[in-house]
């Protein structure tokens, strides 16, 4: 089965500006570097890292990862794609670090998606074989910092049929929105308790909005707009802080150096897969759904701010 969100990738187009972002003012553990890819994780992280970032020509999402339960379900993922009609393409050796097999996909949406299930787990015990600390544990004096990746929110141009892909792989609803006609405008789908992994979005092309990482209460979303100010970063907080009604979470919406945006996040629910979704009409969700309060949402915010790169000819 598919676990939850694993990792992901953007590509950037200065490495240095994004670490300066990414590790010296917001936080980020810099867990390696090599081949012009700078690999970081959360303070709560047992993964070695959780998002690539890849010096390119260009800005793009480079990919998502969803980690499954095994290595034999990787087989099983390949023959669903087969029945579905997708062509995918499995890998035994990763181009990154530590991380075993994959199989890799672009989806009927067009977003670049890779399912693996081997991720190297940070070394926990000294040479006598003790647990000397966990984690989050670890002295950490910069940022935030960021605990663990949460979500991606993708837009696409047909809500249903990436319903359908997703539902297809075992993926079930928390909350969606529908529009008069009874098709659907957004959906929050996952396959961890919480709210959603992947949260689709009605727009007019097929693209990445945004990359989510959970932070420590709300005084850490607070923390981040203080420490981007204070550190010449102002410009970069697009949206927030405010509270969602879809998902109860309380929210910052910023912009790296390459207009990436990121949402600092927390305070969702958790709620059992096999229960009903909520369901909101696109008139509620319009009025309270998308923000129960806060600022106005400004206009930048309608427009996706990554690109998709595929991998899957």
């Amino acid at each position: 089965m598919i676990l939850r969100l694993g990792h992901a990738e953007l590509f950037v187009t200065d490495l240095q500006k994004s670490r300066e972002f990414y590790v010296d003012v917001l936080g980020f553990i810099e867990a390696g570097f090599e081949s012009g890819r700078l690999y970081l994780r959360g303070l709560d992280e047992f993964d070695k890292y959780t998002l690539i970032l890849t010096e390119n020509t260009y800005a793009a999402l480079g990919h998502f990862g969803l980690r499954v339960s095994s290595p034999e379900y990787l087989e099983e993922l390949k023959r669903k794609h087969d029945e579905l009609g997708i062509k995918s393409e499995f890998f035994k050796e990763s181009a990154n670090p530590g991380q075993g097999s994959s199989l890799r996909v672009m989806t009927p949406t067009g977003h670049p998606v890779e399912f693996y299930h081997h991720m190297d787990q940070l070394n926990l015990y000294n040479e006598g074989g003790h647990v000397t600390a966990l984690p989050m544990r670890t002295l950490h004096q910069r940022g935030i910092p960021p605990l663990s990746i949460d979500h991606v929110n993708l837009r696409v141009t047909n809500v249903d049929q990436a319903i359908h892909y997703w539902s297809a792989l075992d993926f079930s609803i928390s909350e969606y929105v529908e529009q008069p006609d009874g098709s659907k405008f957004a959906a929050w789908m996952r396959r961890k308790p919480t709210t959603h992994d992947i949260a689709l979005v009605k727009s007019d092309r097929d693209s990445c909005h945004h990359l989510a990482y959970r932070v420590e209460g709300i005084a850490g979303v607070v923390k981040t707009a203080d420490l981007l100010a204070d550190a010449g970063y102002r410009s970069s907080i697009e949206y927030g802080p405010g509270r969602h009604g879809v998902t109860n979470a309380f929210f910052l919406y910023i912009r790296d150096p390459d207009g990436h945006r990121m949402e600092l996040y927390t305070g969702d629910y958790n709620r059992d897969l096999d229960q009903p979704p909520i369901r909101w009409s696109k008139e509620s969700y319009d009025n309270h759904g998308r923000l129960w309060w806060g600022s106005t949402v400004p206009e930048s915010f309608f427009e996706s701010s990554s690109l998709n790169k595929s991998w899957v000819k």
